[in-house]
């Protein structure tokens, strides 16, 4: 009697559900959004019926056989089906039919696993239009799923569009991650692989899944012998909204620098303060600017070239624009002298100013890097700064293209900073000191 009863149950309780004389008069009655409701409850209904049915099935101690519940279930679903079908169903088959060509495909209820896997029966252009939402890192866990997933999240089309998406918010480039570099070279490289070397987010990952190899390597390259590099910060930056970075530096007290001596300059040119990282790393900071406070500030951004003490001007000054700009201008022989004794320099731009406002400023920057031709181990840092969190700047990837940064035999790096708070200035700095420290 138990057996009958554990049996016959489920049947009961089908029946409750969906009355044999009941079932075509509700169907035909009501619409059809109450029609899939109901039949998608329907087929939940058997899914967990089937479930029971086969943990039922795997028991030593009982003894319920195959006969009433599944032919009940099979004569059931496919009335249903017959009368119009579940939304769930047809959706299925018109997609199996789609992916095999194939017009004569069978559903099994009791694969709960391709039943709610439906990706594997989608077109592969929808594949990866699916997979086009997904980001970087989920991409690459998606690989991990199976063969099948693994190719579609490789395929270099669909990381072509997501470098474009993401290289605009990255917040620091070098000349090692520069994207637009391996393109312009055609590089063998997949774009996988590019964005996965150029990506700032997948640096720190490998950092900190290597943070044994680093903390020992650091360890080693603190026993080298090296001395406290001597740097030149100078640029537009020093006299725009961002100005008050230099103050917030060096004079005003922060937990990013501390100062800790003042050295002397020669001719007027290259004095500075000695700074200190929290990390323990040194530096000797040299401020140029190009004129006087009162001159910055009746002075409009288009106008640095003329009256920058930094420069001095050479033959007939005919046109000052186009590309020959820089051969009208040289540096003066005290800043020339003083830019052979740096170990590094810092370019210091305004990130919220106009596009052809950075641009002109590439002549200024080109000029002061020609003194140091012969050091192509020279380390340059170029500071995209707002004044705070809020402003709108111009991405670091645009900020290559404006100061033509790949054309520039120095290593450099691009880094996104905030003047006030002084976030991320030593993470570049401290990105300066190591390249001028060792090389």
């Amino acid at each position: 009697m138990a057996t009958v009863a554990i049996t016959l149950q489920p049947v009961a309780m089908v029946q409750n559900l969906y009355p044999t004389n009941s079932c075509s008069n509700v169907i035909a009655s009501n619409k059809q959004t109450h029609f899939q409701e109901e039949s998608e409850e329907f087929l939940y209904f058997i899914q967990n019926l089937l479930v029971k049915y086969r943990m039922y099935n795997k028991s030593k101690e009982s003894s319920v056989v195959s006969g009433g519940l599944q032919q009940f279930i099979i004569r059931r679903s496919k009335r249903k089906l017959d009368q119009g079908g579940s939304t769930f169903y047809n959706i299925s088959n018109r997609l199996k039919a789609l992916y095999k060509k194939d017009e004569e495909v069978t559903f099994n209820y009791s694969d709960v696993a391709d039943s709610i896997c439906m990706i594997q029966y989608l077109p592969v252009d929808l594949k990866l239009h699916i997979f086009s939402f997904l980001d970087a890192k989920s991409l690459c866990m998606a690989c991990c799923v199976n063969k099948e997933w693994s190719e579609l999240a490789c395929d270099d089309l669909l990381w072509k569009c997501r470098l474009e998406k993401d290289t605009i918010h990255w917040n620091q480039i070098s000349y090692l991650s520069n994207p637009q570099m391996y393109l312009d070279v055609d590089s063998d490289w997949s774009n996988k692989e590019i964005y996965l070397q150029c990506s700032p987010d997948f640096k720190t990952l490998a950092h900190q899944s290597n943070s044994a190899f680093h903390q020992v390597s650091s360890m080693l390259k603190s026993l080298l012998p090296k001395k406290v590099p001597k740097v030149a910060m100078f640029g537009p930056g020093l006299e725009q909204t961002t100005s008050g970075l230099v103050r917030n530096m060096l004079y005003i007290e922060n937990p990013v620098f501390t100062r800790t001596a003042m050295f002397p300059g020669q001719a007027g040119v290259g004095g500075g303060i000695s700074l200190k990282l929290q990390s323990g790393h040194s530096l000797h900071l040299s401020v140029l600017y190009t004129s006087s406070r009162s001159e910055r500030e009746n002075r409009g951004a288009g106008d640095r070239l003329q009256g920058n003490r930094m420069l001095q001007a050479q033959g007939a000054q005919g046109n000052d624009d186009g590309e020959d700009r820089e051969s009208l201008y040289s540096l003066n022989p005290q800043v020339r002298q003083f830019c052979q004794t740096v170990d590094a320099f810092i370019y210091v731009i305004d990130a919220s100013q106009d596009h052809d406002i950075i641009s002109m400023s590439t002549t200024e920057l080109n000029l002061v890097l020609r003194e140091r031709m012969s050091s192509p181990h020279l380390p340059v840092l170029i500071l995209s700064c707002v004044k705070t969190p809020g402003d709108k700047r111009i991405p670091a990837c645009e900020i290559v293209q404006l100061l033509q940064l790949s054309d520039m035999p120095q290593p450099w790096l691009v880094i996104d900073c905030e003047s006030e708070s002084l976030q991320s200035v030593d993470t570049g700095i401290l990105w300066l000191v190591n390249q001028a420290q060792y090389k």
